[in-house]
């Protein structure tokens, strides 16, 4: 079922309605009532779920929210107060496709969940999620930077990590999207994946001084993907995120694990065309191997009360801790 078209449908019909809801009930193989609807005058679009008041807990808790949709507990029929329903509402029409892709989540997700205390528990978990999705990322898409780091570690991903790990073992080791100190974190190494799009003497950025330190990671690689962006040529973000599903395509889990990381970053489909615009050239691939006096600063070279640092290093200082790719596989392929 999808909701987008279930709203237009409804939105043809509203201008005979003066006010309250028009509405239709979805997803008919559950026990409880879930409804997409538009609420007039104000042609907000709605969901809904409405449920025995047992199926609720007591008290009405703060809900989540966020500047593109609310949520409200109403008695929908004052006749029955045994029922209530949940509005999920969208509060700002300039976010309607971001909206229209969350409704969509959570009817895909509580479809399976025949319970009413279950599904009302799935639906507000679920918002959450949502909620701190929204205070992370802009609902308008990834900014250029974004992309391009995006691309540079499902790069490797595809490139490296899911043949020589295997599916379920390579998209579990992917630990950019959850903010680490490093992008990869397998047994005996993590990778850092950095990439840049600028000319000659190039410099890569540092977040912090842990992420050059090699402190409990085994062996600690630092890639450089040098790419060359242009519009209209190359291969784009979504292409690319499209290659990835491909290859892991044939497992459930490692295809449902990929597409939570990769929402954790802030990618979404329907920014699709936005990233299509610009498409990526792989023009140089360096592996450093980060020991003894590598060009970084790390914790331990810190004076008290110093920390939150950031700096940059110049890619042709690094040259002399090249090591190979065959190389940077073995120890990616072995396992303690």
């Amino acid at each position: 079922m999808i909701v987008q078209e279930v709203w237009q449908m409804l939105e043809q019909g509203t201008g005979e309605l003066p006010s309250g809801y028009l509405m239709r009930r979805i997803l008919p193989e559950v026990h409880y009532d879930v409804f997409l609807a538009i609420e007039k005058p104000s042609n907000l679009r709605l969901m809904m779920i409405q449920v025995q008041r047992q199926s609720v807990g007591k008290g009405i808790a703060p809900y989540p929210s966020s500047s593109s949709f609310s949520v409200r507990r109403v008695l929908l029929d004052e006749k029955d107060k045994d029922r209530v329903t949940y509005q999920l509402i969208l509060t700002n029409i300039r976010y309607s496709d971001i909206f229209t892709t969350l409704v969509q989540d959570i009817v895909n997700h509580i479809a399976a969940i025949p319970e009413e205390d279950r599904a009302v528990g799935a639906f507000l978990t679920h918002l959450k999620r949502w909620q701190i999705f929204l205070e992370r990322h802009n609902p308008e898409g990834l900014d250029q930077a974004a992309q391009q780091g995006l691309y540079g570690e499902l790069w490797f991903l595809r490139h490296s990590v899911l043949p020589q790990c295997g599916a379920i073992r390579g998209v579990l080791s992917w630990s950019g999207p959850a903010a680490a100190q490093q992008d990869f974190q397998l047994e005996r190494c993590a990778v850092e994946v950095k990439t840049t799009t600028s000319k000659q003497h190039q410099k890569l950025p540092i977040s912090s001084e842990r992420q050059l330190d090699e402190t409990g990671t085994g062996a600690l690689i630092l890639l450089h993907l040098s790419l060359d962006l242009r519009q209209g040529r190359g291969e784009t973000l979504p292409n690319m995120v499209a290659g990835v599903r491909s290859l892991l395509g044939r497992n459930p889990a490692a295809i449902e694990t990929f597409e939570a990381l990769l929402f954790e970053t802030g990618y979404l489909d329907i920014h699709v065309p936005r990233y299509e615009q610009n498409g990526y050239t792989v023009r140089e691939t360096n592996y450093f191997r980060v020991e003894g006096d590598f060009p970084r600063i790390i914790e331990a070279d810190l004076r008290n009360g110093v920390g939150d640092v950031r700096y940059t290093i110049d890619v042709a200082v690094c040259k002399r801790f090249a090591i190979t790719e065959s190389e940077v596989l073995s120890l990616m392929g072995g396992q303690s």
